[in-house]
């Protein structure tokens, strides 16, 4: 008897720290409480609110609350918050601890898989994380989806505000606003409204950076000597600034950026300098570059830069232009490879139209990818864990290979042979473990916009402008491609499965061999025969951003 009371204590104490699953829980927790911005924290009184939720769900299951965590404004785009962090800290420190209370789910984070990986990783130390409006037990199967379903569904919703704030900055820059940081040598008389209503002035500073184009213009003064000359005056800038700075077009009164593809629109703002003076102090900063000031380069001619890779080397290419044709190079390879960049720009081309099919053809393909997709999701579970392992050991074995011949203990060959396997392997691996990032997304909407894509992927790619053809390249092909210049044909180590299924599906074979016949230029990456795997991952979140 005196044994089965110890049993019987003993389980109560196990219950406690791992399981729950029971109505009344009992243990020791923890309260993370957040807002997104300082206003929400100054004004709306979220945390107030947050903070007597948490208390009442701990009092009504017997939690004992330790420590207070949160209680600002953080972003949950990333975990590396400062608050966030501190928090984790304390938790793993104190065994006592087996819950973090939080108001929902993404007040925890909004990361998304990376959420649902920190959420796994603290359960197996005994500490679960507890959503006062989301109870649910996840000491099941059924529960954990759940909960990881509710991180993906707050990241997704992330993107999804992410693009339309994106939308209507674009439309505010298109009409020659500027809605960032006010730059060096203004000011912005109206800071707390909205982009369309800035009031930008010059200030004292601006007029010192005035006198700098004026300075680099004249062509009399070394590059230090103007730093030295305008820090004197109170401007802050510093030799590594100095590009960045003078190469802004907001000075010569236009705003530009990523969201306008680079287009130069007429700013509602004061010009400071003379676009004359402007276009002359860009040509000489670009014949004369600072010394560890790298110059950015951006050239529509050659978008498959580092994307694309010598197969021989494995260097990536860089481009050139001479005799007014630009070329893809590899730098200090052991052979030179050089290659005429609209040709390489045109093999890749017919690599992408391997991927696309007869639009007849797209309800049949939907509903066969769609179906095969939920097919595979239902194993990848239970070799997820394996996998992973697995490419851990090998990912140390290649370092170990990397070291060696680093510090010459093995030949260039050998290093060779043995690094280019194990990389094979990885990647073959890490078909399955892509896959998770599909979890608790919506499948038909990725397949749908994988399919509007892949209809016209090379005139897509074609017409796109030079971020959004890198995006759209790295979507496609995650490893980007391989160039053999002793065979002349380009090659993918890896095809995003759902992009790879659609040749298969299609059942298209003959568009293919035409697109690889008339030149033989193309060695592309056989799609199984066998059926649809789709195992090497796709993020729907990705798709949505392309």
């Amino acid at each position: 008897m005196k044994n089965q009371n110890i049993q019987t204590a003993l389980e109560k104490l196990t219950q406690n720290r791992y399981s729950d699953s029971s109505k009344k829980r009992g243990g020791e927790g923890v309260v993370y409480t957040r807002v997104s911005s300082k206003e929400q924290a100054e004004n709306n009184g979220s945390l107030e609110v947050q903070r007597k939720y948490c208390d009442n769900y701990a009092n009504s299951n017997a939690i004992a609350i330790r420590e207070y965590f949160g209680g600002s404004f953080e972003s949950a785009k990333t975990d590396g918050r400062k608050e966030f962090q501190r928090m984790l800290e304390y938790v793993k420190k104190n065994k006592s601890i087996s819950y973090i209370i939080v108001f929902n789910y993404d007040r925890f984070s909004r990361t998304g898989a990376a959420a649902s990986q920190l959420s796994e990783q603290l359960r197996t130390e005994g500490i679960i994380v507890k959503s006062v409006t989301q109870d649910i037990d996840t000491s099941t199967a059924i529960g954990r989806l759940q909960e990881n379903f509710f991180h993906m569904l707050n990241n997704f919703d992330n993107r999804l505000k992410s693009d339309r704030t994106s939308i209507n900055t674009r439309e505010v820059m298109l009409k020659g606003y500027w809605p960032y940081a006010t730059p060096m040598g203004y000011k912005n008389l109206k800071p707390k409204h909205r982009a369309c209503f800035h009031e930008y002035v010059i200030t004292e500073e601006g007029k010192q950076l005035r006198k700098g184009f004026q300075m680099i213009a004249e062509q009399k003064y070394q590059f230090q000597d103007i730093v030295d000359y305008l820090s004197h005056r109170g401007v802050r800038i510093t030799k590594t600034s100095f590009r960045h700075v003078f190469s802004n077009p907001f000075y010569a009164g236009f705003v530009t950026g990523r969201l306008v593809g680079g287009k130069l629109i007429k700013g509602q703002h004061p010009q400071l300098i003379d676009i004359k003076i402007f276009m002359k102090v860009q040509d000489i900063l670009n014949d004369n570059p600072i010394a560890g000031v790298p110059k950015v380069f951006r050239h529509d001619e050659v978008p498959l830069k580092t994307f694309a890779r010598d197969e021989l080397s494995m260097r990536p290419f860089t481009g050139y232009k001479t005799k007014g044709i630009w070329y893809y190079k590899i730098k200090d390879g052991p052979t030179p490879v050089n290659v005429n960049a609209k040709y390489l720009n045109g093999a890749f081309t017919d690599l992408l139209t391997q991927y696309e099919y007869k639009p007849q053809l797209r309800k049949k393909i939907e509903a066969d990818m769609t179906a095969k997709l939920k097919q595979r999701l239902a194993g990848v579970a239970r070799d997820l864990v394996s996998a992973k392992k697995k490419i851990t050991e090998k990912k140390a074995l290649l370092e170990k290979i990397e070291y060696k011949f680093i510090t010459d203990q093995i030949s260039e060959d050998i290093y060779q042979k043995h690094s280019e396997k194990i990389r094979t392997e990885i990647a073959a691996l890490s078909k399955e473990t892509d896959m998770s990032q599909i979890e608790g997304s919506n499948l038909k909407l990725a397949v749908s916009k994988c399919l509007t894509i892949a209809q016209n992927l090379s005139q897509a790619w074609l017409s796109a402008e030079y971020e959004k053809k890198q995006r759209l390249q790295k979507l496609v092909f995650p490893d980007g491609i391989l160039y053999s210049k002793q065979k002349g044909v380009v090659r993918t180590p890896r095809v995003n499965s759902l992009f790879e299924a659609i040749p298969l599906l299609a059942g298209d074979s003959s568009k293919n061999k035409k697109a690889d016949s008339s030149k033989n230029r193309l060695q592309f990456n056989k799609v199984q025969q066998e059926g649809f795997e789709p195992s090497r991952g796709f993020s729907l979140l990705t798709l949505c951003t392309v």
